[in-house]
């Protein structure tokens, strides 16, 4: 795992179970939108993806879209 994904796991936010919001030309620039998807499915972590942004559940419970 690169130093960048660490970078995001370990994060105050991601550590308390929160929402870790990232570019997806950022994640590109750095790492691969595919290393962090393993790493997301590894955790048992949710992405969603809006517009240009993935948005990382850090935690485990589930995602509902609502409306």
């Amino acid at each position: 795992m690169s130093k960048w994904i660490d970078q995001i796991f370990e994060s105050q936010i991601a550590k308390r179970g929160g929402v870790v919001r990232r570019k997806m030309s950022s994640i590109q620039r750095y790492t691969s939108l595919d290393e962090v998807k393993k790493e997301a499915e590894r955790r048992g972590y949710h992405i969603i993806q809006h517009g240009d942004q993935w948005l990382i559940f850090c935690d485990t419970a589930s995602v509902s879209i609502i409306v």
